[in-house]
């Protein structure tokens, strides 16, 4: 009873989950996994917070701005990761979406959530294609090192409140 959230004015889910960790320390390991070899990976949290910053730069340079719907259809990753807090960075609202929807399902998502832009690996972006998506596309296996590398790291963060969108999320569908 005696609960109560402290809510700021300003709130930016991208700065919460990397920057501020950053500022604090940059070293400590924000994101760690395996990769297809066994070996180890890890991301810090100065890392995160550069490359969420590189590509909301790189999005902004493709045309998307505050407000505008962004859809992943990608597995668990670090670039998944980067691409969320990209999007919140810019005031953007994420629309993640799986890669094992049929194509039925993914047209009603993609048709009711109007993304300007779809991030996805190779062969869901051909999906997207066919199903006649005309917006920004985006290859993370492809371009998104290039896109990382050609933006800067700096980036200043939308000023969103707690009531500005960020996320739009679709049930899986199986009930109906």
């Amino acid at each position: 009873r005696d609960f109560r959230w402290t809510v700021p004015g300003r709130f930016n889910i991208g700065v919460a989950v990397a920057d501020r960790w950053a500022a604090e320390d940059p070293d400590r390991t924000a994101l760690f996994d395996y990769r297809a070899d066994g070996a180890p990976d890890r991301l810090s949290f100065s890392e995160l917070a550069s490359k969420s910053n590189a590509f909301a730069n790189a999005l902004r340079s493709r045309g998307i701005r505050r407000g505008d719907r962004v859809a992943l259809l990608l597995p668990q990753s670090f670039e998944t990761v980067i691409a969320h807090l990209a999007i919140y960075k810019l005031g953007a609202i994420a629309v993640p979406l799986s890669a094992a929807f049929g194509s039925d399902a993914l047209e009603v998502r993609l048709r009711g959530s109007e993304p300007r832009a779809v991030l996805g690996e190779r062969e869901s972006l051909e999906r997207v294609t066919a199903l006649g998506f005309e917006g920004v596309l985006i290859d993370v296996d492809n371009d998104l090192e290039r896109l990382l590398a050609d933006a800067s790291p700096h980036f200043t963060a939308a000023a969103t409140t707690p009531d500005t969108p960020a996320l739009l999320v679709y049930t899986s569908g199986t009930t109906g």
